[in-house]
């Protein structure tokens, strides 16, 4: 059985909106989003950021390309 992770103080990004909560997450299912900006004990304090459902690369040449090329990349 795996320990419940709440994320609070999070802008929650959702099918319809964006909404400041809280999301639990037990056993890698997400069980509860409660609206309102509150701390429970235990859990992490997001402080704004954003929770976004499903996976996001954040490495990729293509980014780095922009950023710093580097010699030979087209």
């Amino acid at each position: 059985m795996t320990e419940a992770v709440c994320l609070a103080n999070a802008n929650l990004v959702l099918t319809e909106t964006v909404l400041r909560g809280t999301l639990t997450i037990e056993n890698g299912l997400i069980t509860e989003i409660v609206e309102g900006e509150h701390l429970l004990l235990g859990a992490i304090d997001c402080q704004s950021d954003y929770v976004v459902p499903g996976r996001v690369e954040l490495r990729t040449d293509n980014l780095e390309r922009h950023i710093k090329p580097r010699p030979d990349v087209n």
